[in-house]
């Protein structure tokens, strides 16, 4: 369509056509509104193919119009495991099925991702019978939900390259689509200053404002206290033992082997460690806090929690982190008989969700990712080759056979 271009008082429809109702207007303006290129006003300018629509001569040349190449997806191939049946007890292989389907084409707005790594944690277990915090299982037949580090492979979403390092919800599988907010929601990120990418996942990630703000709002430490934390070699719980000694608290861990054990007193720098596994859990508590626990941050809840609430000392905090050793009771866990202790002792016992302090964040990953720089914290990764090893990953952590924080490796 042609816009009028003519001075109040000319005719459009002769504006239009150019001629006498032209007068006045620089034919070079009009050249330039409809992409021409003007001439001197020579005869050759106005020669047939030139379409001088204007007078004075104006070349008119077709512009290449740029033509968006989407991605070609016919080259990509997910495969993804899906909850396949529910765990009667424990987590089996039987559980989940692996899975190929083609890679949809990209809409408008969307992206492709192409997962690094994938996180894998103890409430998974709870997803697949009762759902959780939200109470809805995941459906039998639905991809297997997974947070964890992925780069863009494709996209046609305007905040988004090929090549950009993301963090969200991608799920067990190898390429996922995402509108980058609410379909697999995702950040661009960037690996911490003098860290790996890795750290984004746990240590500068939820697990390290879990530890962090569990101390500081609710564990209260004082120089002094006496501090039990279980799972102490697991990724929330070799973090809270490090803050708590970095507090001047006592601290004695508790976790399932040896070797787990010699971690943390050696590494973690726990006064003593206690093996759940071939010790009496109960009994060592009394030898190795003779004046009463002071402080418990759970993380496995069961016998271990009740046997930690016989032995609490006046004003204890007792702080409620996990559950792992529950999870396959998913449905029917184990109360504590000990808890009229609370009581007796004027202590105090909270739960707490870390989604609660997603705005604050930015606190834990300063303050952690300080004593990571420094040396004064470490951590260690348990970390698991190729998306087949999704499923194993999940049954070694809830069977406490795996030593760091687990993930697994897809690309």
């Amino acid at each position: 369509m042609l816009r009028s271009f003519a001075k109040p008082g000319v005719d459009p429809a002769e504006a239009a056509r150019g001629g006498a109702g032209l007068a006045g207007v620089d034919h070079r303006d009009l050249c330039a509104l409809f992409g021409q290129v003007p001439g001197d006003g020579r005869a050759e300018d106005a020669g047939a193919g030139h379409n001088d629509v204007f007078g004075g001569g104006c070349h008119l040349y077709m512009m290449p119009v740029p033509v968006h190449q989407r991605a070609d997806m016919s080259e990509f191939v997910n495969r993804k495991w899906v909850v396949a049946s529910r765990p009667e007890v424990e987590v089996e292989l039987s559980n989940f099925e692996l899975q190929e389907e083609p890679v949809a084409d990209l809409e408008p707005g969307q992206l492709l991702l192409k997962s690094r790594y994938v996180g894998v944690n103890p409430p998974m277990r709870m997803a697949l019978v009762s759902g959780g915090i939200a109470g809805r299982p995941i459906p039998i037949g639905r991809t297997m939900y997974g947070g964890g580090l992925a780069e863009v492979a494709a996209s046609e979403h305007p905040k988004f390259a090929v090549g950009d390092l993301v963090q969200g919800e991608l799920g067990w599988q190898e390429y996922a689509i995402s509108d980058g907010a609410r379909r697999h929601a995702v950040n661009k990120v960037e690996a911490p200053a003098g860290l790996s990418e890795t750290t984004l996942m746990h240590v500068m990630g939820g697990s390290g404002a879990t530890a962090y703000f569990g101390m500081i709002e609710y564990c209260k430490p004082r120089p002094g206290d006496t501090l039990v934390v279980s799972t102490a070699a697991g990724t929330v719980g070799a973090l809270v033992c490090q803050l708590g000694r970095l507090q001047g608290c006592r601290v004695v861990g508790i976790a399932g082997s040896e070797d787990k054990c010699n971690y943390v007193t050696s590494e973690l720098g726990a006064e003593a460690c206690i093996n759940y596994k071939s010790e009496d859990v109960a009994e060592r508590l009394r030898e190795t806090c003779p004046d009463g626990i002071n402080i418990y941050f759970d993380n496995v809840g069961g016998e271990t929690l009740d046997a930690v609430l016989g032995q609490i000392a006046f004003g204890a905090r007792v702080v409620l982190c996990g559950g792992t050793s529950q999870y396959n009771n998913d449905l029917d866990w184990y109360g504590p008989k000990n808890y009229f202790n609370l009581v007796y002792q004027q202590a105090e016992m909270y739960g707490y969700f870390i989604g609660n302090f997603s705005h604050r964040y930015h606190e834990s990953r300063a303050r952690i990712g300080a004593l990571l720089r420094e040396g004064r914290m470490t951590y260690r990764e348990d970390v698991l080759e190729g998306i087949e090893n999704l499923p194993t990953q999940l049954i070694r952590i809830l069977r406490g056979e795996n030593f760091g924080i687990p993930m697994v490796r897809v690309s």
